[in-house]
């Protein structure tokens, strides 16, 4: 989701510059590159993952003036090269979309909020639920964290937007999308399917590049 510049006060896009920042810095000192240099093909994965993003954020339509939505992908980005490296490469497509779309550098704050931290954090946060649950079932992870952390990723990121624009003192934006509710709706389940369909695709024929994929917790039954 991008909201324009103009909607999203100072007092808001600084500090979250601030958190973009920080939280970019720490995910470079704490990841784990030396497996990017031992296996060549996680890194064509990490800048594949952003190119990838990039290109299906590029489909986006308007719902509301200054407010477009587009699907994520940060979910299967997520699930394949870890929540670090999710940061990292959404952070580059983040800060490419914006200049291809035309939008200025301070949207690049909330943008990567709801575009990349939100959907990888509660993605990340869901692998984690899923697997204090115990349930040895390869279609926990494939449907639970794929399809289901798609569709709940999409719905926090909705979420996020309208708290966003009512921080922001947008109220009449906020009562438009609170009467238009149901075309959130309608963006979960192909959110949901698309990463849903990445991540099967991936634990069925290439499970050891998945990162978050724990095969002797899942398939040891």
């Amino acid at each position: 989701m991008t909201l324009s510049a103009h909607l999203i006060p100072a007092y808001l896009s600084l500090p979250l510059a601030v958190l973009m920042a920080l939280t970019c810095a720490a995910c470079l000192w704490s990841a784990n590159w030396r497996a990017i240099r031992r296996v060549p093909s996680r890194g064509h994965l990490l800048f594949g993952g952003a190119f990838a993003c990039l290109a299906l954020w590029l489909i986006s339509f308007t719902v509301i003036e200054g407010v477009r939505v587009h699907f994520l992908g940060v979910t299967a980005l997520t699930l394949v090269v870890g929540w670090r490296f999710a940061i990292l490469a959404g952070s580059a497509a983040v800060l490419a979309h914006t200049l291809a779309i035309g939008q200025p550098l301070a949207s690049v704050p909330v943008a990567w909020l709801l575009t990349v931290a939100v959907p990888a954090t509660v993605s990340r946060w869901l692998v984690y639920q899923l697997r204090a649950t115990r349930a040895q079932n390869l279609f926990i992870y494939m449907l639970g964290a794929g399809f289901g952390g798609g569709a709940l990723s999409s719905l926090a990121v909705t979420v996020t937007a309208v708290g966003l624009l009512w921080l922001g003192g947008q109220a009449q934006l906020v009562t438009l999308a609170l009467q238009n509710w149901p075309a959130a709706l309608l963006v979960l389940f192909p959110e949901g399917f698309i990463n849903g369909m990445i991540i099967t695709a991936f634990t069925v024929y290439y499970p050891d590049l998945l990162k978050t994929f724990d095969d002797q917790h899942y398939l040891s039954g």
